[in-house]
């Protein structure tokens, strides 16, 4: 679960304990902290794990409570309605075109890097389909996978990452790049009879 979960360690015995991580009854006590999708601070809701202590059934809990906040693409329609939705926000775009189908699950890397840069960058899914062979070809992606960072309001990559190894740590590194320093929490122009989220 490297670079997809952070896990914490807390000794109880070590002093008061940190009041985020509520009442200890016994050892070994497990709690996972997920970010709530209608908190725009990404405010953490507590879940406790009383399940099996084996590694298939953590590893289980950990990625079944990954919040995803990656926007899936499957036609060009779709891409113009998160170009959009970018643009409204004004936030960066990081367009990953995968080699996975339309109806393959997002990895737990994806979904992490979109938890941890959150309302600062929208990260994209381009799947691999004939819907969105037109989209590959306007941005020149002819390698699989390629990131694309593109600025809120232009459809020309600033930055590509292509050829490479895509390790955790590349990945984060080039989101990292694209994304804002700060994250944006509420829409410039904001509509109040809209609830848009992010």
């Amino acid at each position: 679960m490297k670079h997809q979960v952070r896990v914490a360690y807390v000794d109880t015995e070590g002093g008061p304990l940190p009041s985020a991580i509520g009442q200890i009854q016994g050892t070994p006590t497990i709690r996972a902290f997920v970010p709530k999708r209608s908190s725009a601070r990404n405010e953490k809701q507590m879940l406790s794990y009383d399940s099996a202590r084996e590694v298939g059934d953590l590893v289980r809990f950990a990625t079944a409570n990954m919040p995803n906040y990656v926007e899936r693409v499957a036609s060009e329609a779709e891409a113009n309605a998160v170009a959009a939705k970018a643009s409204r926000w004004g936030l960066p775009r990081v367009l990953v075109f995968s080699n996975k189908g339309p109806g393959a699950s997002t990895s737990n890397l994806l979904k992490a890097l979109s938890s941890e840069f959150r309302r600062r960058v929208l990260i994209v899914e381009v799947r691999k389909h004939p819907r969105t062979d037109a989209i590959a070809t306007e941005h020149g992606v002819d390698t699989l996978p390629t990131l694309l960072c593109l600025n809120p309001t232009s459809s020309t990559p600033t930055n590509r990452f292509q050829g490479k190894d895509p390790t955790p740590g590349r990945l984060s590194t080039f989101v990292g790049k694209c994304a804002l320093g700060k994250p944006v929490l509420s829409k410039p122009d904001a509509d109040q009879g809209t609830k848009e989220e992010l």
